[in-house]
């Protein structure tokens, strides 16, 4: 095991140094991931051949996400969230959904948001850093910046 090397296609360094990688489960990739977050409405063995994610990890973890939504099991979802990052630490952690950016880029705001950043601070990092179109809905706005109360909720 190991972290993501700088440079590598669709890593993203955030501030504190951590690397995770982001991209469309559509998007073949060279290197495999430790472990792949999918953040999907359907159930792993429910994707037709055409839309089977291109998942390189020796582990996947699936987040039942609809697209342009919320996840369904927020505390559930964020606890995911919170062991994922914790595990960028020391091994290769990838976050695909469909496009690579509505979803993805949410998730990668609540990574942020884990490490110290503020909601409103993760959301503009993501959109200069990440996509402008990332973070595309009111609603992932919104939960974003909530997260801080969200959490205290859910694992206080």
């Amino acid at each position: 095991m190991g972290t993501w090397n700088a440079g590598e296609p669709n890593v993203i360094e955030v501030p504190s140094g951590k690397r995770v990688r982001v991209r469309s489960w559509r998007d073949a990739v060279d290197r495999k991931a430790d472990v792949s977050a999918v953040l999907t409405p359907v159930a792993s063995k429910e994707f037709s051949a055409s839309s089977r994610p291109s998942v390189c990890g020796s582990e996947m973890v699936t987040i039942d996400w609809p697209d342009y939504r919320l996840p369904r099991r927020t505390s559930q979802a964020l606890k995911q969230l919170q062991d994922l990052w914790a595990r960028a630490e020391s091994e290769r952690v990838e976050i695909t959904s469909g496009s690579g950016i509505g979803r993805a880029g949410t998730a990668l705001a609540i990574f942020l948001i884990i490490d110290g950043m503020s909601p409103a601070d993760a959301i503009d990092w993501v959109h200069e850093h990440y996509s402008q179109d990332a973070i595309s809905s009111h609603a992932q706005r919104g939960f974003l910046m909530d997260f801080q109360h969200e959490s205290e909720r859910s694992y206080n």
